[in-house]
């Protein structure tokens, strides 16, 4: 594996985590609002979830969650949050869900 690859497996989620909770940190201070609230993971959860059964439907309902996310976020923040508030929303979940399979699997064994 080259340097490069090395790089982008070890520091894109490193970027991901610290620009997710400064975009988080951002809107909780100046406006108040949870951008990674338990309403935006369930609708992605559950999207997700119908991924798992039939793509092409779970794909649509990620794609009608993500513009009911940006709507929401950008009601409540602005512009420029709500439009990474919904890149960093699913990057959120799969870290969490990725953190719970791995605990599960600890616990487990």
């Amino acid at each position: 594996m080259n340097d490069f690859a090395l790089l982008l497996l070890v520091g894109l989620p490193i970027l991901s985590i610290i620009f997710g909770y400064f975009l988080w940190n951002n809107a909780m201070d100046k406006y108040g609002y949870n951008i990674y609230g338990i309403g935006v993971i369930i609708r992605l959860v559950i999207a997700a979830l119908v991924c798992i059964y039939d793509p092409t439907i779970g794909l649509s309902i990620l794609g009608f969650v993500s513009i009911w996310n940006f709507i929401i976020t950008y009601k409540n923040t602005s512009l420029l949050i709500a439009v990474f508030a919904v890149l960093f929303q699913p990057i959120a979940v799969w870290f969490a869900f990725v953190a719970l399979n791995k605990l599960i699997k600890a616990i487990n064994d």
